[in-house]
């Protein structure tokens, strides 16, 4: 190894890269084969995503674009993974509260982080719906329900070819 320093250097590198490549992130689609499901209510819109970190942890983004003050009620938002309800985690600070919401103008990002244990596989589906979600103008609307599906749509002969 004398004659070759240089080899000790690409050879951390190399393991460095292979280390963050484990990372694994990635978009799931919903049942219009949407990355994104853009959500309208009278105040503005909002753009609904699952972002799948790894096989077990979930991100539910949501980009509020709104042109009133809203109430949006967190606790309504519910998450079902196979049938079973799933508790999410709520990344919101320094919002202001209201009765049992927060309250929301203009622009604002809502991560709302969950995790299946077990991870998830071919035929899984997660249904995120939320009644009573926003208050707009005085009035309560519902997030329709968003349906996400585990599909593996590449079929290798004789590996995954069932």
């Amino acid at each position: 190894m004398q004659q070759f320093p240089w080899v000790k250097s690409i050879s951390f590198l190399l393991i460095l890269v292979i280390g963050n490549s484990c990372n694994l992130t990635y978009k799931v689609r919903n049942q219009d084969y949407e990355i994104e499901d853009v959500i309208y209510f009278s105040c503005g819109k909002v753009t609904v995503e699952l972002v799948g970190k790894g096989d077990s942890k979930f991100v539910i983004k949501q980009r509020f674009d709104l042109d009133a003050e809203s109430l949006v009620q967190i606790d309504s938002l519910h998450v079902y993974y196979n049938d079973r309800r799933i508790e999410t985690r709520n990344n919101i600070k320094k919002q202001k509260q209201a009765d049992g919401g927060i309250e929301i103008q203009d622009k604002f990002i809502w991560d709302a982080e969950f995790e299946v244990e077990g991870g998830v596989f071919e035929g899984d589906t997660i249904f995120v719906f939320a009644p009573g979600y926003i208050q707009c103008k005085g009035k309560f609307s519902d997030m329709d329900t968003i349906i996400f599906s585990f599909a593996n749509n590449l079929r290798i002969f004789g590996v995954n070819d069932f």
